[in-house]
């Protein structure tokens, strides 16, 4: 079940982006979906952010029932992860699946390789 994000997290969100090296502009479509313009001749990619604490397959489900035009879902609260069915389901889809922080390293690919971006963790 999404809730409702709190205006700042929300610009967070979009501050975060228009200072990422890989977007050129970023764009508030309503319903929390935002248009990224990316740099280097990447394609532009529609995600849709949520504040889902754990978003599983039923949270995917909902999401691209009533989203079916999305390239990404970003979850952006702190402490928002997602079950490893919700991103296969996700893939299935093909809509990529994201913690926020996941999302600032997946935003410089394309294609599968967006999709399938595993954020590298220091050891």
């Amino acid at each position: 079940m999404r809730k409702e994000i709190a205006p700042s997290t929300r610009s967070f969100f979009v501050r975060g982006m228009e200072g990422h090296s890989a977007v050129k502009s970023i764009s508030d479509l309503g319903r929390d979906v935002y248009l990224i313009e990316r740099t280097k001749d990447r394609p532009d990619i529609k995600v849709l952010i949520a504040d889902i604490y754990i978003a599983g397959e039923c949270d995917i489900i909902e999401i691209t029932s009533e989203y079916y035009d999305i390239d990404g879902i970003v979850l952006v609260g702190f402490y928002n992860r997602y079950s490893g069915a919700a991103k296969d389901l996700a893939k299935e889809n093909n809509i990529a699946l994201y913690e926020n922080r996941e999302f600032w390293g997946a935003v410089n690919y394309t294609g599968p390789a967006f999709i399938n971006y595993k954020r590298k963790y220091k050891g």
